[in-house]
């Protein structure tokens, strides 16, 4: 069977401006000013100020990187340095043996421990320092080590440095311990530092109760949900106008309730209906329609699947349960379904919603928290 190669696109034809990547900035980012301003007066504020430690969870799509993303472009604006990795095996020697050693590369023309008298400019443009730094010690610098040398030359020139690990998960609890008690550290020596991790809610919710570090506990927490019904108006309609095409009424209307409020599925609901359009300048009902099926298989394979796949036996008998419900369910009836008394149902209620699968929906009930849960699960 043939297929047909696509036309490219036609000279001066605008590209989707919507973003369906996980971590990529949308081009309108609704809902968290909140969270940006707070992380800003933190930096502002000095050492010991809240936020300078914060934890962000969320459900998968809801906009955890994206997030960490802008804190970087908070933390440049400030002229502060920033750090960044992916929290899986190996991250704490990554940060240790490349991310700081770069950092400090740019910092200080040094590459060994018994250097001479060494000047150079910051690459921000703070100024120039001098340094000395002279062992006859032979040492193995180690993550604490780098992190306070590059705060000590950071500090000098009135400015710090912010370190954020992506997907954070128990698997690496002792590289993470490695890693917060440097940081807690730097803290008490009132280094200019800030540091936020980003993972899912059950993992961030182990992790504080965990003894990792009481540093943790300490750690600003924000979680991150569904946008409000305007905002989802906003970061739908106002990218569409932006790149020259307009919407109409009904169509925007059925993106709206479509998406569930839902960051990632905003995204791939507007995308798809970009693409659906074609060379036409209006989004109209047929064209958000045809969007919103292959949203739903998207959102199947890269939200649904894996949240699923992540479940106990027990938890997924109960999110079973539950999709023989249009809506909420009663916890009684989930509980009876499942063939088990209350109390016990309970239990895997209270893991659900830690995990952000389900959230509570009137006293005694439950309901999905991300859209086509419930479809997905039916057609398992």
């Amino acid at each position: 069977m043939s297929v047909t190669i696509p036309p490219p696109p036609v000279p001066g034809a605008s590209p989707s401006p919507f973003t369906p990547t996980f971590g990529v900035i949308p081009p309108a980012l609704v809902g968290r000013q909140g969270e940006v301003n707070d992380f800003a007066y933190a930096l502002d504020s000095g050492p010991g100020a809240t936020g300078r430690a914060t934890l962000i969870t969320g459900q998968r799509g809801v906009g955890k990187s994206v997030l960490l993303h802008v804190f970087h472009e908070v933390a440049a604006s400030r002229q502060w340095m920033t750090v960044h990795a992916q929290a899986s095996p190996g991250f704490s020697t990554s940060l240790t043996e490349a991310r700081l050693p770069e950092l400090l590369a740019r910092l200080d023309a040094a590459d060994t421990v018994e250097s001479s008298v060494v000047g150079f400019t910051l690459p921000f443009g703070a100024g120039g320092l001098t340094t000395r730094t002279e062992s006859t010690n032979p040492l193995t610098p180690d993550f604490r080590h780098h992190l306070m040398r590059a705060l000590e030359i950071l500090a000098a020139h009135g400015t710090g440095l912010v370190l954020t690990l992506d997907e954070v998960h128990r698997s690496q609890l002792d590289e993470l311990r490695r890693v917060t008690d440097a940081i807690a550290y730097a803290f008490s020596q009132e280094a200019p530092v800030a540091f936020v991790a980003a993972g899912l809610p059950q993992t961030i919710t182990s992790l504080v109760d965990d003894e990792v570090s009481t540093y943790l506990r300490r750690a600003e927490r924000v979680t991150l949900g569904n946008l409000s019904p305007e905002n989802t108006r906003i970061a739908l309609e106002a990218p569409i106008t932006q790149a020259g095409k307009t919407i109409t009424r009904e169509a925007l209307e059925l993106a709206i309730g479509a998406s569930g409020h839902y960051p990632f599925l905003i995204q791939l609901i507007g995308d798809h209906a970009w693409r659906a359009t074609g060379d036409e300048d209006v989004i109209t009902v047929e064209h958000v329609e045809e969007s919103v099926a292959r949203a739903r298989t998207a959102m199947h394979r890269q939200i649904h699947e894996p949240t699923v796949e992540g479940l106990t036996d027990q938890e997924r008998s109960y999110v079973l349960a539950m999709a023989a419900d249009d809506d909420r369910s009663r916890t009684a009836e989930v509980a009876r379904r499942m063939g088990v008394t209350a109390k016990y149902g309970s239990v895997y209620r209270a893991r659900l919603i830690t995990r952000g699968v389900i959230e509570p929906a009137g006293r005694g009930w439950v309901r999905f928290t991300m859209p086509y849960t419930r479809e997905y699960l039916l057609t398992r």
